[in-house]
């Protein structure tokens, strides 16, 4: 029987990311459509680490994908580096969080290997692989 907090659906879980993230329906942040592929990304990611595709009868497999598209979104939204740019005579220099100190893709990517690892499923595949931080690479040339 699923918790009352249990995932159930994708349209839950694309629900419970955006929550996570922040980020709304637009095409400055994330659309719809966009989502859904990181989704199924995230989807196949984790059926390659499991050989089982049973995301929303397990609380914490269910977790596990929601932790990891998290991750995938994040990557996707988030994916620009800039160093600087001018307007007008104004010249505005940026920095972007230092990736391997994001301490939202460190903290999702533990939850994804820490439900992996608390899963009631019997993975066929897995081997106690953990999934790893290589956020950085993101944002550069």
């Amino acid at each position: 029987m699923a918790q009352p907090f249990q995932l159930t659906s994708d349209q839950e879980l694309r629900s419970a990311v955006r929550d996570a993230t922040s980020y709304d329906d637009t095409t400055d942040e994330l659309p719809e459509t966009q989502l859904s592929g990181v989704l199924e990304d995230a989807k196949r990611d984790l059926y390659i680490l499991t050989g089982s595709s049973e995301w929303y009868s397990d609380t914490a497999y269910g977790q596990a994908l929601k932790a990891w598209t998290q991750v995938l979104a994040k990557s996707a939204v988030e994916n620009i580096h800039i160093d600087s740019y001018s307007i007008a005579d104004e010249e505005i220099s940026l920095s972007n969080a230092d990736p391997d100190d994001s301490q939202q893709i460190q903290l999702w990517t533990q939850q994804s290997s820490r439900a992996l690892d608390k899963s009631d499923l019997p993975f066929p595949d897995y081997q106690n692989l953990s999934l790893t931080n290589t956020s950085s690479y993101i944002g550069r040339r």
